[in-house]
């Protein structure tokens, strides 16, 4: 992809806005921009419900973007497809306390699940090569980053 493809909506859309032309760690910029998004809406104090929903939203617009986007680009995890690292961290960062500290550790396990990708996260990146494939897999790290999150918390309260 090239920075002229991003006309098309869906490239423009799953590439997190350009983000994903970025030649070195394009994911990494990508999660880094969903977690500043994130922090920045979190303070409009939206209710819990308004953001879920604003998440689950984010998730089905990212599935339907990266479908149409693997259209043009063919298929396969393209590194310039960003949106499922950046709705990714998202997630995650909504389960943080307010502290930069949890911020920055939230981001490093996110990364670290992502980018190793444990079972099953493997088995989903290899068996869809699809938008549910690429959208899932980074779900499935943020799941494992919560996980840990809401274990740490527990634990250093």
């Amino acid at each position: 992809m090239k920075l002229s493809d991003l006309r098309n909506p869906y490239l423009l859309f799953s590439s997190g806005f350009g983000l994903g032309l970025i030649p070195i760690a394009p994911g990494t910029f990508g999660s880094g921009f969903g977690l500043c998004l994130y922090i920045y809406l979190a303070h409009f104090y939206f209710s819990v419900y308004v953001t879920y929903l604003f998440l689950l939203s984010l998730l089905l617009g990212a599935w339907f973007v990266t479908s149409q986007s693997l259209k043009i680009l063919g298929e396969g995890d393209h590194p310039e497809i960003v949106i499922d690292e950046i709705i990714g961290m998202m997630f995650v960062a909504s389960f943080l306390p307010a502290d930069p500290y949890w911020a920055i550790a939230a981001f490093l396990m996110f990364r670290f699940f992502d980018i190793l990708k444990p079972f099953p996260i493997n088995v989903i990146d290899r068996k869809f090569r699809n938008a549910f494939g690429i959208v899932m897999d980074d779900m499935i790290a943020a799941a494992y980053s919560i996980i840990l999150i809401l274990i740490a918390t527990v634990l250093l309260r």
